[in-house]
């Protein structure tokens, strides 16, 4: 059931902060974990960062760099999003941990099929292959760096398995996260098998 409003006593910007604050918290857990998408490809850490990077017409660190910062301001926007969702709908108020990680790891799973999987397979992936086909590209793009990239790009379906089940991973995390800050607002409230 729908409620009319955000009933709870610090308000939306109560709700803002701790989905901001359990956003980036999420991303920084996971921040090593899609670093090891590298990893598991044996290429040089950071490629995959350069994916986001690159297409922006950044290149080498800063690439890596631009990469980082838009994933952790993503996650945050995600954080938000989640927690002001949940605050207004008494279907997903994250009423107890348990349930933030679920509800979490449900929004981890729209996120990657809604948002990460049209950009990355529709806008990211071939402005890369066409930047790294094209003779007059404006980037210095050095040959080690450029096999990386080609690699990674031979190895997008494990990119999108794996970028997949961390995205569920990331909602688990950001619904506990959110669980344990909401953890006193809601101790009053009355739940169904100390549940939802």
């Amino acid at each position: 059931m729908m409620s009319s409003g955000n009933k709870n006593p610090e308000g939306l910007f109560g709700t803002v902060k701790v989905g901001f604050g359990a956003g980036l918290v999420a991303g920084c857990a996971l921040f090593s974990s899609f670093l090891s998408i590298d990893q598991q490809i044996n290429i040089p850490h950071g490629t995959f960062y350069k994916t986001i990077g690159i297409p922006m017409g950044v290149e080498g660190m800063a690439a890596v760099g631009i990469g980082l910062m838009m994933h952790m301001v993503v996650a945050a926007l995600i954080g938000i999003s989640f927690n002001v969702a949940a605050s207004y709908w008494r279907t997903f108020r994250i009423v107890t941990v348990p349930k933030g990680i679920l509800t979490g790891a449900v929004t981890g799973a729209i996120v990657f099929s809604l948002a990460f999987l049209p950009l990355h397979t529709m806008v990211m992936m071939p402005i890369l292959e066409s930047e790294l086909n094209s003779a007059e590209s404006l980037l210095n793009i050095m040959p080690e760096e450029k096999e990386a990239l080609l690699t990674l790009i031979d190895n997008n379906e494990f990119v999108l398995w794996y970028s997949a089940f961390l995205h569920v991973l990331f909602g688990a995390v950001l619904g506990l996260m959110s669980g344990f800050l909401l953890h006193d607002r809601y101790r009053t409230v009355e739940r169904i098998r100390s549940f939802w």
